[in-house]
């Protein structure tokens, strides 16, 4: 398994489905999580528009089911001095 590609398409499909619902903000990087038995891919995505959530959750299944164990969560963040937005997070655990 080439971690490393893997990491660069999950970038690019995440910036892909921000790019399709104009959303402003970028995925610049995704963790990854290595263990005896799994490798596990973490990133988040920030929306401010928050009419396209679901579409974005259901755009992001679509698209990375194929990988792993798809996780995806959604939550409201509220900052003090910038608008809010929801914070879509998933992870991927794939079996070494």
């Amino acid at each position: 398994m080439d971690k490393e590609a893997i990491k660069k398409e999950l970038i690019e499909k995440s910036n892909g489905i921000l790019t399709k619902y104009s959303e402003p903000d970028v995925v610049e990087d995704i963790s990854i999580m290595n263990m005896s038995a799994k490798t596990v891919f973490l990133g988040s995505l920030k929306i401010y528009n928050t009419e396209i959530v679901p579409n974005v959750i259901k755009d992001l299944n679509k698209q990375l089911k194929g990988y792993g164990e798809l996780i995806v969560r959604d939550q409201r963040v509220t900052p003090c001095c910038s608008p809010s937005y929801i914070h879509v997070s998933f992870n991927i655990t794939i079996t070494n």
